[in-house]
């Protein structure tokens, strides 16, 4: 009776724990850790414990930590490309999204445990004898999508896990899950708005950037770009066929943005804004924007090689004040960018055909690059300004 009031006085500081951690929103591989720990303290014959959790990204479909009793936490993601994986498909907690099973218990040190999934055979080849499987949905009932948690305890124990230790892990689930949530949904939150606003913007309105009118300043280099012939090729191409189109073309236009340090602060139609933060260093962020520039330009070309309907894309690079942050009205917000500096760089991209150059810096721009790098166009009458303005490309 002693070892059960030790027990029970272990899952009561256990599940207090918890409580803490769901209020300080912690994440899953601080809790996993922490479950693992103490239930391996107070006796339970626990060596792996494996949490996926759905979310909400453009990419990712799941995440999932993995907290062992010897080895440091281990966190994957799961596209949504895998699916469609023969491994998963043929999971049992793909069986358990599927089929709505809340449970799943195999004994695999038994000689009469059911082997009714591969992983299972893998398992006990491994060296674990039992394995526990909770599926605990979160929200309403009803929707589309399955949201929730899967638990997966797996034991190595000579016996695998006792009738006590099965208790204990069913009471614990459900708190464990309670606890991960607050933090999920903030990270669900996080995610979404960097994927549709950008690091930056997103983190700006999670912190409580959301009242109308509220914007910051931003000294950096704006880069424009924009796919040259879009809207002729919009016009005799299936909706299907278009959206694959513009975002293969983005595929390749993307990636050096994020590579050089750079944020998406737009997508202009077939085209968005980039801003580098100069961090003091202007000379630098304005290398980075022609580093971006030119790693779009061969990224295009290379897609079309693959596809010779690929469409060129336009180019500008300028440097200046920007602000953003919230407009609108009526209860619609945007979180963008505004200012001249945003303006002036639009312009120039404009003027890239006229003047055959797939890349147009201004000479704000170009005063911060090496000479021998740029070449001048000459002065051109942009919209806005009252005198033409001297435009440079690249050699």
């Amino acid at each position: 009776m002693a070892d059960m009031d030790a027990l029970e006085s272990a899952l009561r500081d256990l599940e207090n724990r918890l409580v803490d951690l769901a209020v300080r929103r912690a994440d899953v591989e601080t809790i996993a850790a922490l479950v693992g720990e103490s239930l391996s303290a107070a006796g339970v014959p626990l060596d792996e414990i494996r949490v996926g959790a759905r979310t909400l990204h453009p990419e990712i479909d799941a995440i999932g930590v993995t907290w062992t009793a010897d080895r440091a936490l281990d966190t994957g993601v799961w596209r949504h490309e895998d699916d469609t994986r023969e491994v998963w498909l043929n999971s049992p907690l793909h069986h358990m999204m599927t089929t709505g099973e809340r449970r799943m218990h195999r004994p695999l040190h038994g000689r009469d445990c059911p082997m009714d999934f591969p992983v299972f055979a893998e398992l006990r080849e491994e060296g674990f004898t039992d394995y526990l499987a909770h599926l605990v949905r979160v929200g309403e009932g009803g929707r589309e999508r399955l949201e929730g948690f899967i638990l997966r305890w797996l034991s190595r124990g000579p016996k695998g896990f006792s009738a006590d230790d099965i208790a204990v892990l069913d009471r614990v689930a459900p708190r464990v899950v309670a606890a991960c949530e607050p933090g999920r949904e903030r990270a669900i939150a996080r995610d979404l708005l960097g994927a549709y606003l950008g690091p930056r913007s997103g983190t700006a309105v999670l912190n409580g950037s959301v009242q109308p009118g509220h914007t910051q300043s931003l000294e950096a280099v704006i880069l424009v770009a924009d796919l040259s012939g879009f809207t002729a090729a919009s016009d005799s191409m299936p909706g299907a066929r278009l959206v694959d189109f513009l975002d293969r073309h983005f595929d390749a236009m993307v990636p050096p943005v994020g590579a050089e340090g750079g944020e998406i602060l737009a997508f202009l139609g077939d085209g968005f804004l980039a801003a580098f933060d100069t961090g003091g260093d202007p000379r630098e962020a304005c290398r980075r924007g022609v580093r971006t520039a030119r790693s779009i330009l061969e990224r295009i070309r290379v897609l079309g090689q693959s596809d010779p309907a690929a469409l060129p894309v336009d180019i500008s690079l300028h440097i200046g004040t920007v602000r953003y942050g919230n407009v609108g009205a009526g209860g619609r917000q945007a979180f963008t960018v505004i200012g001249p500096a945003v303006n002036l760089a639009s312009r120039i991209e404009a003027l890239c055909g006229s003047l055959g150059c797939s890349i147009l810096i201004s000479d704000a721009v170009a005063a911060n690059l090496d000479r021998g790098t740029v070449r001048s166009v000459g002065a051109h009458p942009v919209r806005g300004m009252l005198e033409p303005i001297p435009l440079f490309s690249l050699k």
